[in-house]
């Protein structure tokens, strides 16, 4: 049976004080979403890998501006954000995107400051991806240093089939702190999440499609039965 889902889901927590939330799309995935996230989700019978099925897609990303910025000037300030993708209940995962990423911290006079963000994919037992970001140290003197770091995009696809999938396991997260200024030192820190997009099919729902090249020999079949016939209804004929 097919699973009917509406065309958006969203969710809008605060980035400052950070909720959470888990959600279940109809036993098809568990989405655990923290901080000011946004999840669509669209629907469509598609082919692939010589089968037809059903493909529920969902991106989920930032709500509202692409960067989170905490500022000394208002602080202190903590903010995390966090994306947990599983699949459950025999459906699987057949394509996971992530795009890019980034994470930004400056801090003045000692001033107090942290930023970091983790990527991570997992299929059932075996870690396909650990990211950390590619760190880049600068530093204007003793007292001042300025840091950020790149997340790299990542995909990755699974060949459908109508076995038992492994279990996907997709971790996004995030997190910046700082500390209220004052006149002898200040700072910043930022973080600008990855989209992450996925799809989700039914295994036991997947309907084998015949390859060009069995067309092809299907349809020589059929054209030698007609002129077997014809010839037949040729020799009765005479």
């Amino acid at each position: 049976m097919m699973k009917q889902l509406g065309c958006a889901l969203a969710l809008g927590l605060s980035p400052v004080l950070a909720q959470a939330a888990v959600i279940d799309l109809l036993g098809m995935v568990s989405l655990d979403l923290s901080g000011n996230s946004k999840a669509t989700l669209t629907q469509a019978e598609v082919v692939r890998d010589n089968y037809r099925f059903v493909e529920t897609t969902v991106q989920v990303k930032l709500n509202g501006a692409e960067t989170v910025l905490l500022d000394g000037r208002n602080g202190p300030f903590y903010a995390d954000y966090g994306v947990t993708v599983r699949n459950i209940g025999g459906y699987a995962v057949s394509n996971i995107q992530i795009g890019s990423g980034a994470i930004d911290i400056y801090l003045n006079h000692y001033f107090g400051g942290d930023a970091r963000g983790e990527v991570s994919h997992r299929q059932g037992s075996q870690t396909l991806l650990l990211d950390h970001g590619s760190r880049v140290h600068e530093w204007g003197d003793i007292y001042e240093s300025i840091v950020w770091g790149v997340f790299d995009p990542y995909s990755f696809a699974a060949r459908i089939s109508p076995l038992t999938p492994l279990q996907q396991v997709v971790n996004l997260q995030y997190s910046a702190f700082v500390d209220e200024a004052d006149s002898s030192s200040y700072g910043w820190a930022s973080f600008r999440p990855a989209t992450l997009t996925f799809s989700v099919y039914d295994p036991r729902s997947v309907v084998p499609v015949p390859e060009p090249a069995a067309y092809a020999l299907m349809g020589l079949g059929l054209l030698s039965l007609w002129r077997r016939g014809r010839g037949q209804r040729v020799a009765d004929a005479a």
